[in-house]
Order: C-alpha cells, then structure tokens, then sequence
C-alpha cells in the first residue's frame, strides 16, 4: 500500500529541519552560557544527601547525620554484589564496572539475574564484559529473588548514591554511583562491537601486560574524578581535587541546565518544526483541493496537519535534533580546544561545560522513536515470513491444520514438562487450571460462579489424571518423545545435507520425516526421485 502524501518527507521537509537545527544551534552557542560541573555536583551531593537521610528515617532512623543513614540502609538491605567488590576494583571502581549497582534498568535487570544464578555481571580491567561466581550463593525461592533483586536492590542502590558509611565518617564524599549518562556509556564500553572500534592502550601500561580498552579507561577516570579534577603542571590529580562524573553530578547538571535556560533553544527548535509540518500539510490540502474561498476551509482534514504519531515527522525531528547537536558539540570542542591547547584535563572539563544536555537528551528521544518503529517494523516483516511459512507447512501436511495443531500442542506440552521438570499428572492437571482461569469471564458475579464450575471440573480432572498417570506418562513417552527424536534427527540431517551440498541426505532426511508422518515414503533416493517424476501415473499423495 502506497504510503500516504502527508507522511511522506521531501527536500523541502529535510532543509526546513536543517535549517531549524542550525538556527536554533547559532541561539544556543550565543545566548546560553556554559554550565559549572563544579557548581552542579555541590548541589547534587546536598540534595542526595537530604534524600538519604529522609529515606532512612522512613525505616526507622532517628538522627541527622548522613554517615548513620547509609549505614542504616546498608544493614537494612544487603546487596550480594558487594561479596565482589574486590573481583571488580575495589571500592573505587566497583560501582563503575559491577553492572548491579547502576541505578538503572539494565541495572535491575542485572541485579536480578545475579538472584538467579549466583554470578555477577559486569567488566574486568581490560573494559571486557565478565561474570564472578558469587561467593557462598545458594538458590532462593522466586519470591525471594525477586525480592531482593528488586526491592532490596532499590534500597541499597540508595545507600550508595551518597558514598558508604566509612567513607563519609571519615569525611571524604565516597565513590557513590555512576548516573544513567555514566552508566550507559559504560555498558556501552563493553560491546564488543564497540570494544573493537576504540583503540587499546599500551599493554605496558596494565599491570596484567593485558591491552586496557580505551573508551572503558575513559569512562573509569570520567566517573572517579581524575579526568575532569584540577591538575598541576605535571599533569597529575591535585589531592582532594577529584570532581567525580556520578549520580550527583548528574543530577546537578540538570539544575545547572535549567538555570542556565538550555532548554529554550531545544524547544524552539521543537516548536519550528511542528510549525512547518503543519503549516506545509495545511498548505498541501488547499493546494490539492483548490481551495479560493475562506468557506470552503471546511474542507481541509486538520488530523493530517497535526504534528505527532506520524513518520514525517518522526524523521523531522530526528534531522533537526541530531544538526542541532552535531554543531553544539563541534562548538564546544573548538571552544575547549582553544581554551586549553596544552591541558587536556582542562579541555575535557570546559568541553563537557559547554554542551546542551537538553539537546542530548532530544537526540536520545528522537533516536529512541526512530529505533522502536524500526523494530516494529522487522517484527511485523518476521510474523509476515513466519505466517507464510507456516500456511506453506500446513498445505504439505496429510491432514493440514488438523496435523499442524496437534504437532504444536504436542511440542508446547513436551516444552513444559521439561521446562517444569515435574510429573505429568500435575503439569496436565496445570495446564488445565490455567486454561479454565483463563477463560474466565470478566463480569464479576458471573466470574464467581465460572470460578466454581472451574474448581469442580479441575478437582474431577485431577483426580482422573491420578487414575491414568501411568497411561498418560507412556502416551507422552511413545508419541511425544519418539516422534520429536525423529522430527529433531530428520532436520539436523537435513540442515547439514544443506551446508555439505549433499542431495542423497537431504533426501533421506525428508523420507524419515514422510514415513513418521504418513506411514511410507515416495522416494528414497535421488534416482527414486527422477523415475518418479518420469512416471507418466498421476501423483497420488
């Protein structure tokens, strides 16, 4: 189906967006001042300590220091990533490179894998990603898991945005975690794809002779404040100078940014875009429909101007977002650049100063949209393929649908049981349950009593599965276990006839798969195949 005209992006759709990022980039680099990443952590560490404090007096926390409410909070709620703190640098970089502690959802998510297998996840020193058995884990009931990979995990995730108990006693700031910037960039560090486009660092220079990946020791110094902290002439950290890259400073970049406005040339850039969508479309529909007269406006279709939930501009945004971008950040660099010819401490510090984190993060939401719809649309290629496939399966079958759904019933059965790993008497009596739940009917009265008639037939189906349990356990092992022998031994024959180009085994693949269907088969061999197709007799099936 062709698409529609209004959705379509042409030249003059792709030079407005250009022309809108540019303009609104010029208003940027003139108008707003740079931030103070210096300014911006202060604020985010007395925030975050307030919010730690409050927390921790919500769990029982009767003073005021923020030392005593980490070590609340961490007593509270345990985190078994810590038993590697060690294996992941210590507690300096552990935080950085033991992807449980992001306070993220790749971090939840990690969190919650290391629940249910006992291994860390995370980076070595080289930047390579790596997993730790976890010293003394046993596994836990689901419940369990879930709960300390999640609502555990928050709590603690919120003792350590602050630094640890023994660091702040001490009066020192304490590591703390790396923010969502910091985070992804170091997730980041570790594709391999990625890993394989930075540049190593000399093998000398590791303690282990082993090549450091170059982005991962970048994203290392940017999070323990040896990058972007106040240097000498030698070039070393000043002691006490560290300005950490972290959640803190992360959420003061926030506030500097708002101090600063640096929203209001992002949004400009928004407004000029939408504008010129709809202005443009508006202008299309009076063009298309000839119309002179201000009573026949009427006519004009204001669904097809409105500027959201369609590819144009989608595209639109995108353009200009990612121009708008490009020229802040080649502003800035340029900017730094001249600022600092012979410090590049000092050059990172400025450069990082001087961007317009909105505009980061419209780039982030315009490249997400455009990610999401790429993805649905594969996805709806693959169903296409997928159901094409499966229709052409089902006309090869002897019985056609009838043979497709009692394979797949069968193959969903077998998965479950071995998923499960528990008798068949209770899995078939499960499945049963579920199926009936299921299908229960919304309405609430008539819900109770569907629940009762439900409660009756499992409780009869079950107890007439116990009687036949050894009947059902020999009809999975003789239909479900040897027709998937067979099934699993034809395709691998097959799959590698394939790849060794060999005709006769494809063959014999395909007859075992015809005599397990139908009982007998056609051909055997490539010469059977050549006499059949010479037979003159009509093809019975």
């Amino acid at each position: 189906m062709e698409k529609d005209i209004y959705q379509k992006i042409d030249k003059y759709d792709v030079a407005l967006s250009i022309s809108s990022g540019a303009l609104t980039a010029a208003i940027d680099v003139i108008w707003v001042g740079d931030i103070s990443l210096v300014d911006a952590h202060e604020w985010g560490s007395e925030k975050v300590d307030d919010f730690v404090i409050n927390v921790a007096k919500s769990r029982g926390y009767r003073g005021s220091n923020v030392a005593g409410a980490i070590k609340k909070l961490e007593d509270d709620f345990p985190m078994a990533g810590d038993l590697l703190t060690d294996k992941f640098g210590g507690g300096t970089n552990h935080h950085l490179r033991d992807f449980s502690h992001h306070p993220t959802p790749v971090g939840l998510m990690f969190s919650l894998l290391m629940q249910f297998t006992g291994k860390g996840y995370g980076t070595d020193s080289t930047g390579k990603f790596i997993t730790y058995e976890i010293p003394g884990w046993k596994p836990k009931s689901f419940a369990d898991s879930v709960y300390l990979g999640a609502v555990s995990w928050f709590f603690h995730i919120i003792s350590d945005i602050a630094g640890s108990s023994g660091s702040r006693r001490m009066g020192k700031e304490g590591t703390g975690l790396p923010g969502p910037l910091m985070s992804l960039l170091k997730e980041l560090s570790a594709v391999p794809g990625i890993r394989n486009l930075a540049k190593k660092s000399d093998p000398k220079a590791s303690p282990n002779m082993e090549a450091n990946n170059q982005f991962s020791v970048m994203c290392s110094k940017l999070f323990n404040g040896t990058l972007l902290g106040e240097h000498d002439e030698n070039g070393k950290i000043i002691h006490h100078k560290e300005l950490r890259f972290d959640l803190r400073t992360e959420l003061g970049i926030v506030n500097e940014s708002i101090k600063n406005k640096q929203y209001i040339p992002v949004l400009l850039n928004e407004l000029i875009v939408a504008a010129f969508y709809s202005v443009r479309r508006f202008m299309m529909q009076v063009e298309e429909g000839g119309i002179n007269r201000v009573e026949d406006l009427i006519q004009i279709d204001v669904s097809k101007c409105l500027p959201w939930k369609n590819e144009a501009i989608r595209h639109m945004r995108m353009i200009s977002t990612a121009t708008f971008t490009t020229i802040d950040l080649s502003v800035s660099g340029i900017k730094a650049a001249l600022k600092n010819k012979d410090n590049p401490s000092g050059f990172a510090l400025d450069f990082m100063q001087g961007i317009n984190y909105w505009g980061l993060g419209s780039l982030a939401l315009a490249s997400n949209s455009e990610f999401i719809t790429a993805i649905k649309k594969m996805h709806n290629g693959f169903l296409a393929a997928a159901e094409k496939a499966k229709q052409s399966i089902i006309e090869k079958l002897p019985n056609g649908q009838d043979d497709w759904d009692t394979g797949k019933y069968g193959i969903e059965t077998a998965i479950s049981i071995i998923k499960i790993g528990t008798p068949i008497g209770f899995i078939a009596a499960t499945i049963g349950v579920y199926d009936e739940i299921n299908k229960a009917i919304v309405d609430l009265k008539l819900a109770v009593e569907e629940r009762v008639r439900i409660e009756e037939e499992c409780s009869a189906r079950i107890e007439m599965i116990r009687v036949n349990r050894q009947e059902m356990e020999e009809i999975v092992s003789d239909y479900l276990y040897n027709k998937m022998s067979v099934f699993t031994e034809s395709f691998s024959t097959m799959d590698k006839a394939v790849t060794d180009n060999d005709v006769e085994a494809f063959i014999i693949g395909n007859s075992m798969i015809q005599k397990e269907i139908t009982g007998k088969s056609m051909f055997n061999s490539m010469s059977e195949f050549d006499d059949l197709m010479a037979n003159d007799d009509t093809l019975k099936f």
